[in-house]
């Protein structure tokens, strides 16, 4: 049991800048204070950065955290504004294949776009056909495992197996209409058929805070899955309902 409790403790971890540190002394002082409070299990400091990387069981305010080492020196604990930073710098490194692979279909969209369309939806026919392509590719890649990294949160695929096996045909197939501009009213239709049940069981995912990966670019990327992915099928879902209201209309 005291084990159980240590282990929760050291899940809180918070980092600080430390403003008034001088050499080693000031280091081992400050660390010294801090552990000596019942809540705190360790305090890492770096005299260089000025960082303080505080694992607790609770989360202390700079001021708190000031007011503890006021009387071992004149010493201040402020927030660490880069924190924030390095928090998207971390997603954005995270996320890059997806990010890279999107910019690739919307430069491919433009492209063609200015070269060959007509209309100005056209951009979102070619944004959706490139997209289907080059995500199939990745797909087709190890089917296998695709399949079953799929039907971790695909509801269709985790009912019947072989879907999985047979999406990334859909998705080329899918691809190779909006690009030829043919069977764009079937095309839309299966768009939202197989994207909305697959957003319903990733929200599910990531209600229940499961650590699984995303299968979006196949089994070559080692990518959690998250909003990122359910933003992206919203939109294709948007484009589809947007491309039948006005077939229809």
């Amino acid at each position: 049991m005291v084990q159980h409790g240590l282990l929760i403790k050291l899940m809180n971890k918070s980092i600080y800048k430390i403003k008034g540190m001088t050499c080693d002394g000031c280091v081992s002082t400050i660390k010294t204070k801090l552990e000596l409070e019942i809540d705190i299990s360790e305090a890492i400091i770096d005299l260089e950065t000025e960082n303080l990387e505080l694992l607790s069981d609770k989360i202390y305010t700079p001021d708190q955290l000031t007011k503890i080492i006021s009387s071992v020196g004149n010493y201040s604990i402020l927030e660490n504004k880069g924190k924030k930073t390095n928090r998207i710098i971390d997603y954005f490194s995270t996320y890059k294949p997806i990010f890279i692979t999107l910019g690739l279909v919307s430069l491919l969209s433009l492209i063609s776009f200015v070269n060959y369309g007509n209309k100005n939806d056209e951009i979102m026919r070619y944004f959706m056909g490139y997209f289907f392509i080059i995500f199939s590719f990745l797909k087709l890649q190890d089917i296998k495992s695709f399949s079953i990294s799929f039907s971790n949160y695909d509801p269709i695929t985790n009912r019947i197996s072989s879907f999985g096996i047979i999406y990334p045909f859909i998705e080329l197939s899918l691809g190779i209409f909006f690009l030829l501009g043919q069977f764009l009213v079937t095309a839309n239709l299966i768009t939202l058929i197989i994207l909305l049940p697959q957003t319903y069981g990733i929200v599910k995912k990531l209600r229940k805070n499961e650590m699984i990966n995303c299968a979006c670019l196949g089994s070559s990327f080692n990518i959690p899955l998250s909003n990122l992915t359910v933003i992206e099928n919203l939109l294709m879902c948007v484009m589809a309902l947007y491309f039948l209201v006005d077939i229809i209309i």
